[in-house]
């Protein structure tokens, strides 16, 4: 069964707030740009693997997509786990384009694409790492682990998978999405001692779930120009910022599209700029408008939580506030 579903990732939301929000000198900007389209191409990468994963038969796993989970003092990733009663199998997915040789003995990934060499950290160490930290995760919270294993699935279609030294572990380990489902069935065949019982698996599940932490980009360490960022309301039709509020409709004086409810996608970007916490002077700031009575009522309006008096109250999301996507 999915125990839990992949979430859109936070990161990728923070980016393209920041690259809609901030003017960026041209180096940032495109370091950010950059950024933002390898973590477009690898979620795309994970949820074709989500969607092979999917052909299994689930009565036999418990399945986790996209865990985070803190762990001495840092944190680990998995990008999909599957839990049996005899063995737990972790999965990474990479959606590297091109030719890609690998050179385990030396703990590193040869990509050629377009004539360009790139060398990655390989990501068969790096599963490893993941499989070793999440059994010390384990066993740190009185879990005895069954065998787990761990591969790596290359997603993107169109790569050509390598490997000059004919190692063994390649052959185990890497395989093409569409692979996968082959791969967990021969890890099926080769465990067949139940270790994890039903009660084990089920509080094992509860602990992975409860301390699943989703990553959040630290803005103010990414040294942003704070002073530089564009406020105002947003067209959701042609996404010019500017909108005007005209007898209760929020009117775009670009493409005249109206809208009454855009001046919410202009608080969630407030949040995530700024942090979780609003006064109606901020917002009434943030969207360019003169009177701090009028963004009360459209604080109060929406389904926040709220502290302190009339004139002095901070508004917060509340739990059906949808801030990340």
């Amino acid at each position: 069964m999915i125990e839990k579903n992949r979430d859109f990732p936070r990161e990728i939301t923070v980016l393209r707030t920041i690259l809609r929000r901030f003017s960026l000198n041209p180096q940032l900007q495109a370091e950010l740009e950059s950024k933002l389209s390898r973590k477009l191409a690898g979620y795309k990468g994970e949820k074709e693997l989500d969607y092979h994963i999917s052909q299994i038969d689930h009565a036999r796993f418990h399945i986790f997509h996209d865990l985070r989970i803190p762990h001495n003092n840092t944190h680990f990733q998995i990008d999909s786990l599957l839990i049996s009663n005899t063995f737990m199998l972790v999965i990474d997915s990479k959606n590297y384009a091109g030719t890609l040789d690998f050179y385990p003995e030396f703990n590193y990934l040869l990509q050629t694409w377009n004539g360009i060499e790139k060398v990655y950290p390989d990501p068969i160490l790096q599963t490893r790492t993941q499989a070793a930290q999440l059994k010390s995760f384990l066993i740190k919270h009185h879990f005895t682990p069954p065998p787990i294993e761990f591969i790596v699935s290359i997603s993107n279609s169109q790569a050509i998978i390598r490997n000059p030294g004919n190692s063994h572990e390649v052959r185990m380990r890497v395989c093409k999405t569409p692979a996968v489902a082959y791969k967990i069935q021969s890890f099926n065949d080769k465990y067949q001692n139940e270790v994890l019982s039903i009660k084990e698996i089920r509080k094992m599940t509860k602990l992975l779930l409860k301390s699943h932490e989703p990553y959040i980009p630290d803005i103010p360490s990414m040294h942003l120009p704070m002073n530089q960022v564009h406020k105002g309301v947003q067209c959701p039709e042609c996404g010019e910022i500017g909108m005007k509020r005209i007898y209760g409709n929020w009117v775009c004086k670009k493409c005249g599209h109206l809208s009454k409810e855009a001046h919410i996608a202009a608080l969630r970007d407030f949040f995530i700029i700024y942090g979780p916490a609003i006064t109606s002077r901020q917002f009434s700031d943030f969207l360019n408008i003169s009177s701090i009575h009028q963004s009360k009522r459209l604080l109060s309006a929406l389904d926040l939580d709220s502290t302190g008096s009339t004139k002095g109250r901070i508004y917060t999301p509340g739990k059906n506030f949808q801030l990340w996507e």
